[in-house]
């Protein structure tokens, strides 16, 4: 099974509501079928922003019934923009989707100190990643918001980290803050830091360990090799990178050339931003959409 069969599984097995999303830019044909996709399987109310005309003469190309969606016509970047961010805001979605739209310009409005919705101190980007050799999820964060995290928006991204995972039935998340080695090295800021919070976030609903390794996160048998004895055993749930480069990597690393499947949202919002490269299939969407459900699901049920 691959990653949205999975996340399918899980969506099933709980009392999921429709997923009220509004998407910015929406005309575009790969967004459009991860669209079309989750009407045709009753999971997703769409609200469409985009320019009228070409909103509907895509819809009929691609079979998806006029009757389903609600299309609000505005073209201009900006202002497609601030009306998903007010839709939001004024609480009638529960999800924002990123359609064919730069990152900085649906993001701008959800910051906006007077009327954007951000619920944290910071944006942080969640990837979940269906590894085919691990056969089960694994989520790397930060690979596409924040560039270079001090100690407490690591802190932060590791929560983020932890409530995505709870929301896909993860109870106990291990996040493993990356480095080259497990050991601290003292001129690197991140492994120091690393070390630190190992300690500062001592919990009993998730275990942070950190400086470690690759390997040593993700693969028992090194773990058994090096006669590693961390409370991570190479079955790390979270990878937390020092930076967005070697997140951004890793994430590119499994997914180009391991076969693996990603879903990515941001969070720190009062609702969950579907954000995919405007590259990115509408199977890629269409996961993202379904992930969005599930943090909104835990965020409604607890």
């Amino acid at each position: 099974m691959g990653l949205v069969t999975n996340l399918q599984s899980i969506r099933q097995s709980v009392d999921s509501k429709k997923l009220k999303i509004a998407v910015v830019k929406a005309a575009n044909e790969d967004v459009l079928k991860s669209i079309k996709r989750g009407i045709e399987e009753d999971i997703i109310e769409p609200v469409l922003i985009d320019d009228e005309g070409k909103l509907t003469g895509l819809l009929k190309q691609l079979s998806i019934d006029l009757e389903k969606v609600e299309i609000i016509d505005q073209a201009d970047d900006k202002k497609a923009a601030e009306k998903g961010v007010e839709l939001a805001r004024d609480k009638k979605v529960d999800a924002l989707m990123k359609g064919f739209i730069g990152t900085g310009d649906i993001l701008r409005p959800v910051v906006n100190k007077e009327t954007g919705i951000r619920s944290s101190t910071l944006l942080s980007h969640v990837a979940v990643i269906f590894v085919p050799k691990l056969n089960r999820f694994v989520a790397i964060t930060d690979g596409g918001m924040v560039v270079e995290p001090n100690k407490e928006q690591l802190k932060t991204i590791i929560e983020h980290g932890v409530e995505v995972m709870k929301s896909i039935d993860v109870k106990e998340s291990k996040a493993a803050i990356l480095s080259a080695s497990e050991n601290v090295m003292s001129k690197n800021n991140a492994s120091v830091w690393a070390s630190e919070l190992t300690e500062e976030m001592r919990s009993d609903d998730y275990v942070v360990e950190g400086p470690i390794s690759l390997d040593l996160s993700l693969i028992p048998d090194i773990v058994e090799e090096k006669n590693y004895r961390g409370k991570i055993q190479g079955d790390a749930d979270i990878i937390v990178t020092p930076d967005i480069v070697s997140g951004n990597s890793l994430s590119k690393s499994l997914t180009l050339f391991g076969g693996a499947e990603m879903a990515g949202l941001i969070i720190g919002a009062t609702v969950p931003i579907i954000l995919t490269s405007r590259a990115s299939s509408s199977d890629e969407k269409y996961a993202s959409i379904l992930l969005a459900q599930h943090v909104m699901n835990q965020k409604e049920n607890g």
